[in-house]
Formats: structure tokens, sequence, C-alpha cells
């Protein structure tokens, strides 16, 4: 019995660190995307939020760019650039026959569920932070806003993925609360994890430094 609680204690111990080993390896170093934006922008905070034929603004391209820098842990800096265009067709602030160019620009510190998971493929994450939004159908045209939001990566092959995300954007200025200034954003659209490179300072330090670190053998003199 005291043999097989040794073996089961080993086995666990190893267990953890070969975990914590995994761990400790960084997905990526930068993750870029290209994606496709939707805005819906009805001023109805719970309402229609799958109302695709109404309140949904796509372009037929993408026009948005992102680029996640990773930190350690999970935990990473996530920056993403948009452009749409405001349909005639589509519910904007509660009517219709609205037109124009908008533009929206987000920081958010975001968190990756994919650090506690040993596989990769599917990467879900959380992100809070800030955002600009500028449109030209509706007054005022520039406002400042909180996002919070979630999403999820499925990694295709290799660093190549594609990603869906949903943000929540609350007006905070002209005014705060407000739903004629918050609205729904969905992304949607190919990214790829670059990794982190390898070697390193500490690599080239090792290389090169070698003969620093040798341990030299010497011959007994003759005689002694």
């Amino acid at each position: 019995m005291r043999a097989f609680f040794i073996i089961l204690l080993v086995f666990v111990t190893a267990f953890n660190s070969k975990a914590q080993n995994f761990k400790k390896v960084k997905p990526y170093s930068i993750m870029v995307g290209v994606m496709w934006n939707i805005i819906d922008d009805d001023a109805d905070r719970y309402a229609n939020l799958f109302n695709v034929k109404d309140t949904w603004n796509l372009l037929p391209y993408p026009s948005s760019l992102n680029v996640d820098v990773y930190f350690q842990k999970g935990m990473s800096l996530d920056m993403i650039a948009s452009y749409n265009v405001y349909d005639t067709s589509k519910v904007i602030n509660g009517g219709r026959g609205r037109q124009g160019k908008t533009f929206t620009f987000d920081a958010h510190f975001k968190y990756s569920f994919g650090f506690l998971m040993r596989q990769q493929r599917l990467d879900p994450f959380v992100f809070i932070g800030a955002g600009y939004t500028g449109r030209e159908a509706l007054f005022p045209q520039n406002m400042l806003s909180v996002n919070a939001g979630a999403g999820f990566n499925v990694m295709i092959w290799r660093g190549l993925g594609v990603q869906w995300r949903t943000t929540g954007r609350i007006g905070m200025l002209p005014e705060i609360y407000n739903a004629k200034y918050d609205m729904l954003q969905h992304h949607f659209g190919l990214i790829y994890k670059i990794p982190e490179l390898s070697g390193g300072t500490d690599s080239f330090h090792k290389r090169k430094y070698k003969w620093g670190h040798k341990n030299y053998r010497y011959r007994k003199p003759k005689g002694m």
C-alpha cells in the first residue's frame, strides 16, 4: 500500500510539473487579424440583437485591422481599428434613412482562457477597455465609450485561425449611459499568431561566451 501511494505521489508531481511547463510556453508574441465588422446602432440595448435584416450594417469586404501583443499568463494588449458605412435601409437610432461613414478605434485588456487549457485549437477570451467612435450620420459625431466583450479563436493550421468577437460599446462622452450613444459591434475574420523568437539574449550569450563557462582540466606535472 505504501508503494502505491509513493507511485501515485510521483505521478501527480510529474503531471503537475509538466502542466506548469506547458503554461510557461507563450502561445504567440504578436497576433494580427484582418476582419469584417458589423455595427448594430438601433438605440435599443436589449431587442433585435440578431436582426440581421434591419439592424446589422456590414460591408462586403474586410475593413478592420487587429493587433494583439501578448504579455504573459493569458494577458495581452488588444487594439482594433474599424471602418463601416451606415445603410439607409437599416434602423439607426430608431429611424431609417441615415447614411454615413463610421470609424472606431479600441484598446483593450484581454484575457485568454486558452492559457488554462492544454489544447490550443479553441481559445475563448474576454476583454475590457476604452474606445473612440466617429460617425457622420448622427450627432454628436465624436464619442468615447467603455467597451466590454467576449469572443473565441479557432486555430486552423499552425498560426492561422479564425476569430469571432462581440463588443458592447457603452457611451461615456458626451453623455453617460444613453442608449443613443451605445452600440453593439461584431468582428469576424482571419488571424495569424506570430510565435516568439527562439533563442534570445540568453542563448546568444551562452554561445558567444561559452569559453567563460568551460571547465578546464589541468594535467598534473610529473614528479609531483
